[in-house]
């Protein structure tokens, strides 16, 4: 199996230094389905959910030596410089890390908290007209029939109408009722991938298509809509009834409010069906939030940061509050896990960049995600006017609650958010340069070189008086 990977990788890696953004498209249809590859076809729950890793790291290189080459065609935009105060102070405490909490968990750190940053590059830079994001759009929403049919299947076989378990499979959660991941290697990252889902479906729904591509669409978001029910993750169901509104607010056109309209009913219609599925779970699980609204929102989270800031000003050290440091811990002579004072599973992403490294860590990360968020205002009123201002909306919408979401939780420690987020950043800010743009090749097209035609000049007639004039001396 191990060889049959590292063949796949090289084999994907000489194709995407042909094609680069066909490469990116591989990605975007292989994060949402690889847990279920992970689980069934592997048959492994830690490994192989890197896969998508090495591929955005190979996607690094591929572009980079593009960018060097054709740097009005690859280049990074204006926003990355943003990123780079956090970067620096993340390598400024590398040297500290590296005493106090060892190599592994300072490497993992920076492929937590920096290897991502950069996919708002390649984000901008994939897609070169419209034609190109609407086909993957409508890839990604065919995507989503599947993996909806997929959860609403797996909730039905392992579950009563009522909720109760019969039994728990690998990769299934079990919070007050069942949760199935659906394609996903837990149900956690099906809610991620939902709260994406819907905005962008939303969004691909105000844009002028086909036919064939805006069926998709709808497919999409009623798909998105019956893994939301049989999904059940209340963070997910509270951020959409807080955020989808502000996609309106954000529009402000009377044909982007048709197209919400069409959303909002097709989303209705799906969930008729999403609530016939999940029975009395769904039910159970809106009416628990009442329940745990403060303790998730008030409570819990500020118990974490309270705690995260009682340790010293540079942190605890990058790493020790990034996911899967435990598992990476060194084992006594009994066998025991040692365990590091300063280790500390934050489930809060704002509190887990606190342990990370303090309060500058915080400060400096806010800064880059606070320059993309007026990046993206500035894409949406850039697009307004067409017919993706409702598209740059949904994606403001999905970032806002993506911050919102990292008070409470750490959406930025797995997949897919923590590549959706950066990468349809980057897309976002690239909307007003492709708004206007069809293409069917990346290649730009052979320009026409005119044929220039010899033409035989006519032969210039006397004028009339000229040959009816005689000379005098043949009159005399």
């Amino acid at each position: 199996m191990i060889w049959f990977v590292l063949f796949a990788g090289v084999f994907w890696l000489l194709i995407t230094s042909r094609y680069p953004r066909q490469g990116v498209w591989f990605l975007l249809l292989w994060v949402p389905v690889q847990g279920w590859f992970q689980l069934n076809v592997f048959n492994d729950s830690s490994a192989t959910v890197l896969i998508y890793e090495y591929l955005i790291i190979g996607l690094y290189l591929v572009f980079g030596v593009r960018a060097l080459r054709t740097p009005q065609q690859y280049g990074p935009p204006a926003v990355v410089r943003f990123a780079i105060p956090f970067v620096a102070w993340t390598l400024l405490l590398l040297p500290y890390s590296l005493v106090s909490s060892g190599p592994i968990l300072s490497l993992l750190a920076l492929r937590t908290y920096v290897l991502p940053l950069p996919l708002v590059w390649i984000g901008y830079r994939t897609f070169v007209g419209r034609d190109q994001l609407e086909s993957i759009a409508w890839l990604l929403m065919l995507q989503l029939v599947l993996i909806g049919g997929i959860t609403a299947s797996q909730m039905i076989g392992i579950s009563s109408v009522g909720g109760a378990i019969f039994e728990v499979p690998t990769g299934y959660g079990v919070a007050g009722v069942i949760r199935p991941p659906g394609t996903f290697s837990s149900p956690g990252h099906l809610g991620m991938y939902i709260l994406f889902s819907v905005p962008f479906a939303f969004g691909l729904l105000g844009l002028r298509v086909p036919l064939w591509k805006r069926a998709g669409f709808v497919a999409g978001l009623g798909g998105a809509t019956i893994a939301l029910f049989a999904n059940t993750q209340r963070a997910t169901i509270v951020l959409l009834a807080v955020t989808l509104p502000l996609i309106a607010v954000l529009a402000r056109r009377r044909k982007a409010m048709s197209g919400l309209a069409i959303a909002i009913v097709i989303m209705a219609a799906a969930s008729l069906l999403g609530n016939r599925v999940a029975g009395g779970a769904i039910q159970q699980r809106i009416e628990s939030i009442g329940f745990d609204l403060n303790n998730t929102l008030v409570l819990n989270p500020t118990e974490r940061i309270a705690n995260a800031l009682e340790t010293p000003l540079f942190g605890t050290g990058i790493g020790t509050a990034a996911p899967g440091a435990s598992r990476l811990l060194p084992r006594t002579a009994m066998g025991a896990q040692q365990t590091f004072r300063s280790l500390i599973t934050g489930e809060s992403f704002m509190a887990a960049l606190v342990y990370h490294g303090g309060v500058p860590a915080l400060v400096l990360f806010y800064l880059f995600i606070g320059a993309l968020l007026v990046e993206g205002l500035r894409s949406v009123r850039a697009c307004r006017k067409t017919d993706m201002g409702v598209l740059a909306a949904g994606l403001v919408c999905f970032q806002v609650a993506i911050v919102l979401q990292s008070w409470a939780y750490d959406p930025l420690h797995y997949p897919p958010s923590r590549v959706f987020f950066w990468f349809w950043s980057g897309v976002l800010i690239s909307l007003p340069r492709i708004a206007t743009v069809r293409t069917t090749a990346s290649t730009p097209a052979r320009p026409v070189i005119p044929v220039r035609r010899l033409v035989r000049r006519p032969i210039a007639s006397p004028p009339a008086a000229a040959a009816n004039s005689v000379p005098r001396s043949l009159n005399r």
